[in-house]
């Protein structure tokens, strides 16, 4: 991955909070529901979207979302602030917006001369602002159910990094960031350049999405925090439509901070496992179970080691420590 890096420190250290912000999830549904950018939704939810937003305000609206210069305006990313608040206010607060400003912001990235797609934004910011809010409000409405699903989700999210902040286990929990970020010792090399080197003194906000599985959004040029967002961990059952019964599973401190797959590998290193037996204990297929120990392998928890025809995983010391401390 090429673009920046911004360097955090060391990760205990570290300044780390988690939000259940609503706008992050609307604004990464609706530029997948529009077509802008690919966000993993099921394709039933993708639908359900599509059919709620009305037809003439989407000619408006597409324009901005499409752009191929990453930069937009909290305000109409949907996170000008990141504290929580309830899933219906989103239009609500994009439409106490100050529209001069959000004119100017435009006006002062593209030096005067912004794309035809965000001339509505500057000749018109009120009339745009208003359009947009309308496309906002059909989104919320059409969401608001999964939202609601997804709210035990949402809670082990806040659990889960809480317990890696205690444990010391933070490094570990980032490197579990998917793209567009990627986290290194001391740093986060992110998809795109951006003019902040270093963390400082602000606190690092983790914003869980109740989007598709490939979603992602980060904030690293404000004042009062760096933001990662990033799909909450396992959004997969609420496709299948069934959160219940995984939402509760794998309650100990290990379980939270690696969800149950990795930590079921990471229990089972010290007998040095085969593939095969991981993938029948854990009835996963092969790509899967790879993907799995290859963040395992990234974060320097396992490492693979050929015996004959099969592969077996062994435990770092530092994925022999990780359990040792969060088991206890």
């Amino acid at each position: 991955m090429s673009g920046h890096v911004l360097h955090l420190g060391p990760p205990d250290r570290l300044g780390v909070q988690v939000t259940t912000h609503p706008g992050a999830t609307v604004f990464s549904v609706l530029r997948d529901a529009l077509g802008a950018a690919p966000q993993g939704l099921p394709a039933r939810w993708r639908a359900a979207l599509r059919s709620s937003i009305p037809g003439g305000a989407v000619e408006v609206v597409r324009p901005v979302l499409f752009q191929r210069d990453c930069w937009m305006p909290d305000s109409l990313a949907l996170v000008p602030e990141l504290t929580a608040y309830g899933l219906p206010e989103v239009g609500a607060r994009l439409r106490a917006v100050d529209p001069d400003r959000v004119a100017a912001e435009a006006d002062g990235h593209f030096g005067g001369a912004p794309p035809a797609g965000w001339r509505a934004v500057v000749d018109a910011p009120r009339g745009f602002l208003d359009t947009y809010a309308s496309v906002v409000d059909a989104v919320v409405d059409a969401l608001g159910p999964r939202w609601r699903q997804a709210q035990p989700l949402l809670s082990r999210e806040t659990e889960r990094v809480g317990v890696a902040a205690v444990t010391g286990a933070l490094d570990v929990l980032l490197g579990t960031l998917p793209p567009p970020v990627r986290y290194e010792p001391g740093r986060i090399r992110l998809a795109h350049a951006c003019g902040v080197q270093r963390l400082a003194d602000r606190p690092l906000v983790l914003v869980p999405l109740v989007s598709g599985h490939s979603a992602g959004m980060y904030g690293v040029d404000r004042d009062d925090a760096v933001w990662f967002a990033y799909p909450v961990p396992g959004l997969g059952t609420l496709a299948a439509g069934s959160p219940r019964g995984t939402a509760g599973a794998g309650r100990g401190p290990l379980d939270l901070v690696m969800g149950p797959v990795r930590a079921h590998i990471l229990r089972r290193l010290p007998h040095r496992p085969s593939l095969g037996q991981l993938g029948d204990e854990l009835s996963l297929g092969p790509s899967t179970l790879t993907y799995h120990c290859d963040q395992l392998a990234a974060a320097g928890l396992l490492h693979r080691q050929r015996r004959g025809r099969q592969v077996v995983l062994l435990a770092t010391e530092r994925g022999a420590a990780l359990v040792d401390v969060l088991e206890e």
